[in-house]
């Protein structure tokens, strides 16, 4: 598993640190947004740190489902409505482009590659299956893309790796986020 993890890193540095010759571009240094995920709610600042690099902070609060089937205890129904909090780096690597096309950039309209640290916390509510209370990290790819003067929406997939062992192993899953935002300034 560490040598996963040690190809994992260089390939992210390398995409961190990837050198473009992009034209400066007159972008909002922060936004601040109201988000709308397929099951949770939540809030989003995006700071810029570089040219194309922003910090961004997440706190949502949101539900997970899961399904289950054994041939010894049944099949069961989960879920789970937990508050989650995640720090995360991005680095846009379109936004020129998307410029010199005459497609929309602001907002932070583009794609993105992004490095999220985050913790889930215990749950407001879950049924007897559901153990939170860990801390998480994620590698994935993005896109945002805005509608109108005030509206986003943001997709992101990656895997999500958390150290939290337990009977089965590490909790090691796919994350897939999908939110409608509603950028306040």
């Amino acid at each position: 598993m560490s040598k996963k993890w040690h190809i994992l890193s260089a390939l992210l540095l390398v995409a961190f640190l990837r050198v473009n010759a992009q034209q400066n571009l007159e972008r909002k240094p922060s936004q601040l947004r109201a988000n709308f995920s397929v099951l949770g709610l939540g809030a989003n600042y995006e700071l810029r740190l570089l040219k194309f690099t922003t910090l961004n902070l997440d706190a949502e609060v949101g539900m997970g489902v899961s399904y289950s089937y054994s041939d010894y205890m049944g099949s069961d129904w989960g879920y789970a409505i937990v508050p989650d909090f995640s720090v995360g780096i991005r680095q846009y690597y379109n936004i020129a482009r998307r410029e010199k096309k005459g497609k929309r950039i602001d907002n932070n309209s583009g794609n993105f590659f992004t490095v999220r640290g985050g913790y889930m916390a215990n749950p407001i509510a879950a049924n007897d299956y559901y153990e939170g209370n860990y801390a998480y990290f994620v590698p994935a790819w993005g896109m945002q893309r805005s509608w109108g003067k005030h509206f986003s929406f943001e997709a992101q997939f990656g895997i999500r790796f958390s150290p939290v062992e337990y009977e089965n192993g590490a909790i090691n899953a796919l994350d897939a986020r999908l939110k409608v935002g509603y950028v306040i300034w």
